[in-house]
């Protein structure tokens, strides 16, 4: 069975029939088009605001190779979550507040990446499942401790069985659901939410995608948002 895949954002869910805002790149994140715009990222170790304990570990397979495809630099996630962890840094809240600049100088990355893990469930009532992973994003200057670019993003992916044989569903989903690996919807959801990122120093339309409206405006402010 093909899982179906939905696309939504949590702020949205009381927003349908709405227009939803839509931004340029260049106007929603002017840094990133400056002279000072980031070439490197640090991904620090994630925030876990779900139950499941190991969602960062697992968050960190997915997570260099949206932002290498995007034309950045990133620092070797193993390597950095190495030395965070000779350092009894193991969770993200433990990094949330420090001084950007303090990781310039340590690591020499000229943005660091937070992310917060908001969802990351499996979800099963009788015939219907699904599994969901929602991640926050919060790009900083190393530099200028300026949010760089912010983003808040959430898949569903739909595990469901709809064969017409209600026994057969109900056994088809809970397995579907059991088995559903949390890797490839994180993936999805990085997919989502980088289109929505200024190309960076290594990619071949570095600096030309300023006028492209991708940005959902209300995603990029939720990411901000201390009160969500």
């Amino acid at each position: 069975m093909n899982a179906r895949i939905v696309l939504a954002a949590i702020f949205l869910a009381g927003l349908t029939g709405c227009a939803t805002p839509m931004g340029t790149k260049r106007d929603s994140y002017p840094a990133m088009y400056t002279e000072k715009k980031p070439v490197s990222i640090l991904v620090v170790p994630a925030i876990n605001e779900s139950t499941a304990a190991d969602a960062g570990d697992l968050l960190n397979v997915t997570v260099a190779q949206p932002f290498t495809n995007q034309g950045y630099y990133v620092l070797p996630v193993p390597l950095v979550y190495e030395i965070f962890k000779r350092e009894g840094i193991l969770e993200g809240t433990q990094v949330k507040g420090i001084p950007t600049p303090i990781f310039k100088k340590n690591f020499g990355a000229d943005s660091v990446l937070f992310m917060t893990i908001e969802n990351w469930d499996k979800n099963y009532v009788v015939v219907a499942g699904n599994i969901t992973v929602g991640i926050e994003y919060v790009l900083m200057s190393t530099e200028t401790n300026e949010v760089l670019w912010s983003y808040d993003q959430k898949v569903v992916v739909d595990t469901s069985s709809s064969s017409g044989n209600i026994l057969v569903d109900l056994v088809a989903t809970a397995i579907s659901t059991a088995v559903a690996d949390y890797v490839p919807v994180a993936a999805q959801v990085h997919a989502v939410a980088i289109q929505s990122m200024p190309f960076g120093k290594y990619h071949p339309k570095s600096g030309l995608d300023g006028e492209v409206r991708s940005v959902n405006l209300a995603a990029k402010d939720a990411a901000l948002d201390p009160n969500k």
